[in-house]
Order: C-alpha cells, then sequence, then structure tokens
C-alpha cells in the first residue's frame, strides 16, 4: 500500500521572526513528522496576502491583518507529512 502525503503551507509571521522564534516553531513542526521540502524569507507582498487572506475580505480585521502582515518579513514554509 503506497503511503499518501499532505502537502502543508505554514508562514511564520511577523512577530515570530521578530521575537527569533523560526528555529523553534519550525523545530515543533518536524517533531510532528513534518519534512520541510521549501523555506522562504520574505517581506510578502500587498498582492500576495490579499490572495492568501481572500477568504477573510468581508471580516471587520481584513485591513489591520493585511497591514499587520506587512509591517515585517514573514518565514514561508513549506513541508510534507
Amino acid at each position: 500500500m503506497a503511503s499518501i502525503s499532505e502537502r502543508t503551507f505554514i508562514a511564520i509571521k511577523p512577530d515570530g521572526v521578530q521575537w527569533g522564534l523560526v528555529g523553534k516553531i519550525i523545530t515543533r513542526f518536524e517533531q510532528k513528522g513534518f519534512k520541510l521540502v521549501a523555506m522562504k524569507f520574505m517581506h510578502a507582498s500587498e498582492d500576495l496576502l490579499k490572495e492568501h487572506y481572500t477568504d477573510l475580505k468581508d471580516r471587520p480585521f481584513y485591513a489591520g491583518l493585511i497591514k499587520y502582515m506587512r509591517s515585517g518579513p514573514v518565514v514561508e514554509h513549506h513541508s510534507w507529512q
């Protein structure tokens, strides 16, 4: 029987990056069995964030979320489990 893998996207938000928690956060996911396949340190564009959070666009906190996510760098982490 073949094993089924699931791809997972994990974003470490600006405060996690600012507080130096990237390694600890990734370690927790790896301890749960996730395998790191890609990671990118970046400043997310407004267009990318609007696309990523499109399902939240009608919520009252949406504008604040986009502003917060643009306030500093984020780490984009792709894993397989």
